[in-house]
């Protein structure tokens, strides 16, 4: 069974911004649900972020994920499996109040508290955002259990936020090591460390994502492997001009329609 798993979806971000949107949900309705269509899947995993806003939603913007997003994975028949992450949450000290469950309720299957599920013989633990009120009783929940995966949003020393940028000021990971696999979301730069997978961003949302890979993941049951789909779509381009090498005739020249709707830094070395 396979199983695909997304995080970190962050709609609304950028203030809103409608080209962003029309952005992450091209590589949805492009790349994502053709491969969910192809390959019979009826259960996706979200590591949270589903939304951007902690506090409030743009309605253009839950229009657009509604009938873009939320409507085609019903017409497919696909459930969606979300835990909650530290922007669908409105308070920070609680998951009590969250997006996901005032709007989206009816529509996924939210992990607000630490749980376990079972897909095709293979079981997982399933550990939304932790703060305050539920410390203790997460650290009890994955110390009883013996599941092989984990599904988090976590916020662990030593990896990286964003690429160059190291976290420090969070959990160890040694009380994952008792886990086969870790997968988690919360943190935008693609890695792995021990038994650990920050999945990244299936897109571009800064600057920072630059030459940066991205795209969404596939866990396979049968032999608990996972998959890397890379995403090809860029919203970031750098370049570079030097008008000793190359002139501005033979720049214009060039087919520039992939730059359309994306942000660019021309870095001007002669001029």
């Amino acid at each position: 069974m396979k199983i695909p798993i997304i995080n970190d979806t962050h709609f609304g971000a950028r203030n809103d911004s409608p080209v962003f949107i029309d952005y992450f949900l091209k590589f949805f309705e492009e790349d994502f649900f053709p491969y969910c269509k192809e390959n019979n899947i009826k259960d996706v995993i979200h590591l949270g972020d589903f939304l951007d806003r902690r506090k409030y939603v743009n309605f253009n913007t839950l229009n657009q994920v509604r009938t873009r997003f939320v409507e085609p994975l019903s017409a497919q028949g696909i459930r969606m499996h979300c835990i909650l992450g530290n922007h669908d949450t409105y308070f920070k000290n609680t998951n009590e109040v969250n997006s996901l469950q005032e709007i989206f309720d009816d529509r996924f299957v939210v992990y607000d508290k630490p749980s376990l599920i079972e897909f095709d013989g293979v079981s997982f633990t399933m550990i939304p955002w932790i703060n305050k009120e539920n410390y203790e009783e997460t650290m009890d929940f994955m110390e009883k259990n013996s599941s092989p995966i984990l599904c988090g949003h976590l916020e662990l020393n030593g990896y990286q936020v964003l690429q160059g940028v190291m976290f420090e000021n969070g959990m160890s990971d040694e009380s994952l090591r008792k886990y086969e696999t870790v997968l988690s979301g919360h943190f935008h730069m693609k890695q792995h460390k021990n038994n650990v997978h920050y999945l990244g961003t299936q897109y571009q949302i800064t600057f920072s994502d630059l030459n940066v890979p991205k795209g969404f993941h596939v866990f396979d049951t049968s032999d608990r492997s996972l998959e890397f789909i890379e995403n090809p779509r860029k919203m970031f381009y750098s370049l570079e001009y030097d008008d000793e090498k190359t002139t501005s005739e033979e720049i214009l020249s060039e087919d520039l329609s992939k730059y359309a709707g994306c942000f660019v830094k021309i870095f001007v070395n002669n001029k």
